[in-house]
């Protein structure tokens, strides 16, 4: 009698659809299971996504800066770099404008704002934070008016903070990154780098965090090797346009403006055509950095003057007034993070820019964008839109913007948590903190260094500083519950194991048996000459 094969692919196919099945009935079980459990979580995203409905439907479709906005969209539909902004955002609105709505650009970015959060929760539950840490770390960037105002202007805002916060999460998800971490950290990195300038900065911190992690020197190659063909590619991109090979011709504009605070044109050794930018303004009365750029501190020369006169200028300003630009960032920055009032009214009314605008605003207002972005301009102030929940959302921005300071008090704790008994755990074991604060504030610092003051430029690093403040927590908790190495621990002393018993001596096995066990319950041997009993 022949005895048929089994049909394998069959059987596959069966245990697959039971498991599907199965999986399918405990699934609302695990589901109920989840919210239960992490019911803090939910309650707050329940809030944040409730908050941002509300915006969308008061500053329908979406909120424009005038200059930057129309910028980034004209970009995307030209599809080459910009001379003053990167490409990188533009890239990101060009994979959307098919949709052929504003409104629906900005609801993708509430998700990218709210995937922020979620991804950094899953996170730090997966580094060992408590539910009750890693809850308050988020609840900052669901709540926050500020961050959910960028999220529905069309800025670049929220698409880097995306993208530095994957990069930094990619790299710090296993305890050795790995190759898949590591290369959507590079390509998350290389991203953030054409998106914003102060990526090409940032993109330093995971570099040093893979060196002092002493990660294989072929995933530190590959993540440098992707920054190094991304960033050479667009430098060549952009000579293909424009004739030079640059990431743009008002990089060095930028830094030359932050120079013209403090700079005295008669300590330096300057060209002709470079004490031509000097400030006509005499020191103690100079104008905000970006007047030089876009306001009357502007010369109209200055746009036929070639991007090497400025770069030259700023780097003969620096080297040569070494202190005086330090004092200035450590000003400004100190100016950024610090609590209380901004240092004066034309950074406070850059700042309500970023609030949630009123109706009849008198102050500093943007502009609503146009309901199909083929027009690429604004539709008119926002301040003139009228929607009953104008004024509510912009009385919220007056109670639940999280300021800077948050970020710079997130950076001093894992600091000094960092340095909590050294002895009892290495540095290296604060990395993953240190590496999330210090690129939260240097990206402050930079910002400052390299433009002006602007809350704007602070958003990104709140995320980043908040995860790194619970990681430095949970390292501490784990710090002060280990043992000090430098104090000798009491020794437990070992049981001998009992013989076994011979047929010819039970009473011998069975005393030796008694004085085992009372020198272990005794922890210690009896006199000499004295029979233990």
């Amino acid at each position: 009698m022949t005895t048929l094969a089994p049909n394998r692919p069959t059987e596959r196919w069966e245990r697959l659809r039971h498991w599907g099945t199965d999986r399918t009935r405990r699934l609302p079980g695990e589901i109920g299971h989840l919210l239960r459990r992490h019911w803090a979580l939910v309650l707050l995203l329940l809030a944040g996504v409730v908050l941002r409905l509300l915006v969308v439907i008061a500053y329908n479709p979406a909120l424009w800066y005038q200059g930057d906005s129309q910028s980034y969209l004209g970009l995307a539909y030209l599809k080459e770099p910009g001379t003053i902004r990167p490409y990188g955002y533009s890239f990101f609105l060009s994979l959307l404008l098919d949709l052929h709505s504003v409104r629906r650009i900005i609801l993708i970015q509430h998700l990218m704002g709210l995937a922020v959060v979620i991804a950094g929760y899953v996170f730090l539950q997966r580094r060992g934070v408590s539910r009750l840490v890693a809850t308050l770390a988020v609840a900052p960037l669901l709540l926050d008016a500020r961050t959910t105002a960028l999220e529905h202007f069309l800025l670049a805002e929220t698409l880097f903070t995306s993208l530095v916060v994957l990069g930094m999460l990619a790299l710090a998800w296993r305890q050795v990154p790995g190759w898949l971490g590591v290369l959507v950290a590079a390509g998350a990195f290389s991203w953030a780098a054409t998106t914003r300038s102060i990526g090409m900065v940032a993109a330093v911190v995971p570099l040093l965090y893979l060196l002092l992690r002493r990660v294989d020197w072929r995933k530190t190659g590959a993540f440098v090797a992707i920054l190094v063909i991304t960033l050479g590619g667009y430098v060549v991109w952009y000579h293909g346009h424009h004739g030079q090979y640059s990431f743009g011709t008002y990089g060095s504009r930028f830094l030359w403006a932050r120079t013209m605070t403090f700079v005295d044109c008669d300590q330096l050794d300057l060209t002709d055509e470079e004490r031509l930018t000097c400030p006509d303004q005499p020191l103690g009365k100079r104008l905000p950095p970006d007047m030089y750029l876009w306001g009357p501190g502007s010369k109209a020369e200055f746009k036929t003057m070639p991007d090497e006169v400025f770069g030259s200028f700023a780097k003969k300003a620096i080297l040569g007034q070494p202190l005086d630009y330090l004092q200035v960032v450590a000003t400004e920055t100190w100016q950024t993070v610090r609590p209380g009032p901004y240092p004066d009214d034309r950074v406070a009314c850059i700042a309500s820019v970023w609030d949630f605008p009123a109706m009849n605003d008198t102050g500093c207002s943007p502009h609503i964008a146009p309901q199909n972005p083929a027009k690429r301009r604004f539709a008119g102030l926002a301040k003139d839109h009228e929607h009953p929940l104008m004024n509510p959302l912009n009385r919220y921005s007056a109670l639940a913007t999280v300021p800077a300071t948050l970020v710079g008090l997130c950076f001093l704790l894992a600091v000094v948590l960092a340095c909590y008994r050294p002895r009892a755990s290495s540095w290296r074991d604060y990395l993953n903190p240190l590496a999330f604060v210090t690129l939260a504030f240097g990206m402050i610092i930079g910002s400052v260094a390299t433009s002006m003051i602007d809350p704007r430029y602070t958003v990104p690093s709140l995320p980043l500083g908040v995860i790194g403040a619970a990681l430095a927590w949970q390292r501490f908790r784990a710090a002060r519950q280990a043992p000090d190495p430098t104090i000798p621990q009491p020794s437990v002393p070992s049981q001998s194991p009992v013989p076994p018993q011979s047929a010819g001596a039970p009473e011998a096995s069975t005393a030796a048996a008694s004085s085992d066990t009372t020198v272990s319950a005794t922890g210690s041997e009896p006199p000499t000459g004295v029979p233990a009993r």
